[in-house]
């Protein structure tokens, strides 16, 4: 995994061709594998893919992208599969699943030998529904599940953290803050107050790391998505 360009052949079944992650450039270190599990690809998840993309590069891929529209958007961030990681991934031991569950803290020296992290393409729910270790840690036995401290982060809080820690850092020694207030005003007055129950890391100024315009994004799709929940009986693939 040290060369300019990932070779590996990675066999998922035997009634399956096998899957060449190639052409994936990488200067050095592993690939950062988001594993896309939500039913959309709404603008506050796509905010914070684009965020995975800034910080890794050439060094991240898609898995799991079954839309033929959600393929094309990701095309431009990063290389993107339609399979999951969990069937091209499930016979090797070189991978780090960074699972909120995971008994394990991630330390920085278990990155050098480590040829893929994956990182859960889920909007995390508060109270935890424990997804990713259901849909990706269960079904990768040769892996190794870590967490990154007690609390959950967003998707690009979770990228940032694990930057910090290949360069170096204890997860006790990475700086958040846990939830986030934001006020938004609308029309007629009327003001709404948003609560996002995430762990956000700060970065060595005290800032809490966001990815681009994120409360703005983040605001204007949670008060369109409670609209749409109240003036619908069916809840599950609501984005």
């Amino acid at each position: 995994m040290n060369s300019l360009i990932a070779h590996s052949i990675i066999k998922i079944g035997k009634d399956l061709k096998n899957v060449i992650l190639i052409g994936v450039p990488i200067m050095s270190g592993f690939l950062v594998v988001v594993e896309h599990l939500e039913p959309c690809l709404n603008r506050w998840i796509l905010a914070e893919y684009e965020f995975v993309a800034k910080i890794y590069g050439s060094r991240v891929i898609f898995t799991n992208i079954k839309n033929k529209e959600h393929y094309r958007i990701l095309s431009r961030y990063a290389k993107v599969y339609n399979i999951s990681i969990t069937d091209m991934l499930k016979d090797c031991d070189h991978v780090i699943v960074l699972d909120p569950e995971a008994d394990k803290e991630l330390e920085p020296e278990e990155l050098a030998s480590i040829e893929y992290v994956i990182l859960g393409g889920i909007m995390g729910n508060h109270p935890p529904r424990k997804r990713t270790k259901l849909y990706i840690t269960n079904r990768l036995p040769h892996s190794r599940a870590r967490n990154l401290g007690k609390l959950q982060y967003t998707i690009s809080g979770a990228t940032y953290v694990l930057r910090q820690i290949e360069l170096g850092k204890k997860v006790r020694d990475i700086k958040f803050i846990y939830g986030l207030n934001v006020k938004k005003i609308l029309g007629n007055n009327v003001e709404v107050d948003i609560h996002l129950p995430y762990a956000f890391p700060l970065d060595e100024y005290g800032n809490i790391v966001l990815p681009d315009d994120y409360l703005e994004i983040v605001t204007n799709h949670l008060i369109v998505h409670e609209s749409r929940i109240l003036t619908t009986t069916v809840k599950d693939n609501i984005c």
